[in-house]
């Protein structure tokens, strides 16, 4: 879903019937991001208080959290003003369970966060394809039947697309005769 599904109802839904959610934060719309007195990025990353994205550190499996370190004491940024006397450095847990919306099984940061957005964003442009090049919406059809044809034409002609599109990058492009002819032959 896109960013304007992004509300705790929605993300409390998905939890509920174990679905790994994959929305966009609205940043519009939730100005800035404030966790247990840490602040928060668009990807759900604690950053500390110089502004630096903390190193995620492993999952706790066994309370469902995962955790966050300094980057200074981790090793990648000096820090002009640690935030923590400890060598360890300030430690910082994020859970799905106590704020979902903020803080998804799959982190916005991730890889397979990526990839999971990609195929969902394949899935918006089908959709533009058959609402706006394919003029769904434009249909004057009152029965459930009329739509149906009309949406099972859409993908048919949307999957016949995909062939010559493949065709082409093969350059296997057959003839208009050639291909009457191997369809009248089947």
């Amino acid at each position: 879903m896109d960013s304007a599904h992004d509300a705790l109802p929605i993300y409390t839904m998905l939890e509920h019937d174990d679905v790994s959610s994959i929305i966009d934060l609205n940043l519009r719309r939730s100005g800035q991001l404030v966790y247990n007195e840490m602040n928060i990025n668009s990807d759900g990353v604690p950053v500390c208080p110089i502004n630096r994205k903390m190193i995620c550190w492993g999952k706790c499996s066994g309370r469902q959290r995962i955790k966050w370190r300094c980057p200074a004491k981790v090793g990648k940024w000096e820090c002009p003003t640690p935030c923590s006397p400890s060598e360890y450095g300030r430690t910082f847990y994020t859970s799905t369970a106590d704020n979902p919306r903020l803080f998804p099984r799959i982190r916005r940061d991730s890889k397979e966060w990526r990839k999971r957005y990609a195929m969902r964003t394949g899935v918006e442009r089908c959709i533009k394809r058959q609402k706006v090049d394919y003029q769904l919406e434009s249909s004057r059809g009152r029965s459930s039947r009329h739509w149906n044809i009309r949406v099972y034409l859409i993908a048919m002609c949307q999957h016949a697309d995909a062939w010559f599109e493949e065709a082409k990058k093969h350059k296997t492009l057959p003839t208009i005769q050639q291909w009457l002819n191997e369809s009248l032959a089947g």
